[in-house]
């Protein structure tokens, strides 16, 4: 090893001495977290059979994974890019009627297409709650998360609140292909007011809601939008009372719980892995250039013809938490 040059591919982090005790202190920080919640912690290989690292329904899990030939029994194995499609069979593995199931988590992935600036390896925390769903539940998990969050000593936490359903059911009703849908799904998650009416141009589509979508894109705040947003669903032709008051539930247990937390809704923060439907969040705090955490609800394996295991979860990396820490500790 003659040459001294140290040369570390993009997107990817070595932590030196310093660096590594302050991240090694901030997990076991997060361990005791977990455990205060009763989450059972559990460690899922990097390496694993596509078939656990692909449980979940997704595109973007499917392009992103990295496959690798296992010439020892012909099989492909994978490299994961998120851990929650394995907790999703672990899960299987143990499941019981009625019974719910805690987990937690901590490990590297890899996101080869990350872009940007964006990390390559991220060291993915999380938790994933198994069982039926209540807003109690979902209050549950995100109070887990700000606690973690919390460690970063960031004086701010915002929490965008968002049910991935109303943008689920508008699209049904576009009558549109898979492919158009996801042409502008992309365009509506970059809240491009010029992009969506060129798309409902381009691909013909019916235009007698657009004007409503183009409003809700541009909505978001307190519980002072939730009026407006009831307005505009109902023009939609969506009944949405139901989710936009449990939002409004969620909303308000949290930010009765710590002093850094201000709640925002938006129907059109669509952050996250293909998988995700319902309620989902999105979590912000200053010195960081985009969000520190999302999560949400979503399916996560068939029990019958007609009943999905329900599951909700978060996941954030902890290099991020740790970037924050050094920037509020300085």
């Amino acid at each position: 090893m003659k040459d001294k040059k140290f040369f570390i591919p993009d997107g990817i982090e070595y932590y030196m001495p310093k660096e590594a005790i302050s991240f090694e202190t901030l997990r076991h920080k997060i361990l005791k977290i977990f455990k205060k919640y009763k989450y059972n912690y559990v460690i899922p290989p990097i390496f694993d059979n596509l078939e656990n690292l692909l449980t979940l329904k997704g595109n973007d899990l499917q392009n992103e994974t990295i496959k690798i030939n296992n010439y020892s029994n012909d099989g492909t194995i994978g490299v994961r890019v998120d851990i929650t499609p394995q907790l999703s069979r672990i899960d299987y593995q143990s499941f019981l009627e009625h019974k719910p199931n805690r987990y937690c988590y901590m490990g590297d992935i890899l996101r080869i297409n990350a872009e940007g600036f964006d990390r390559k390896n991220p060291y993915q925390v999380g938790a994933e709650y198994f069982g039926q769903l209540t807003k109690k539940v979902d209050v549950e998990i995100i109070k887990l998360l700000v606690d973690i969050i919390t460690l970063s000593k960031s004086k701010k936490i915002l929490i965008e609140l968002g049910d991935l359903s109303f943008i689920n059911l508008f699209l049904q009703n576009l009558n549109i292909n898979s492919k158009t849908r996801s042409i502008l799904l992309d365009f509506i998650n970059l809240k491009s007011n010029h992009e969506i009416k060129e798309c409902f141009d381009r691909y013909k589509i019916n235009k007698k809601h657009l004007p409503y979508l183009l409003e809700i894109i541009n909505l978001s705040g307190d519980n002072n939008v939730l009026k407006d947003l009831m307005k505009l669903t109902k023009m939609c032709n969506i009944n949405f009372e139901v989710q936009l008051n449990q939002l409004k539930a969620i909303g308000n247990s949290l930010c009765s719980y710590k002093k850094p937390c201000t709640i925002n809704y938006d129907l059109t923060e669509l952050h996250g892995f293909d998988y995700q439907g319902s309620v989902i969040y999105t979590v912000y705090v200053p010195n960081l250039r985009k969000e520190i955490a999302r999560g949400g609800r979503y399916k996560a394996y068939q029990l019958s013809e007609n009943k999905h295991r329900e599951a909700t979860g978060f996941s954030l990396d902890l290099r991020d938490l740790l970037t924050v820490l050094i920037k509020n500790s300085s």
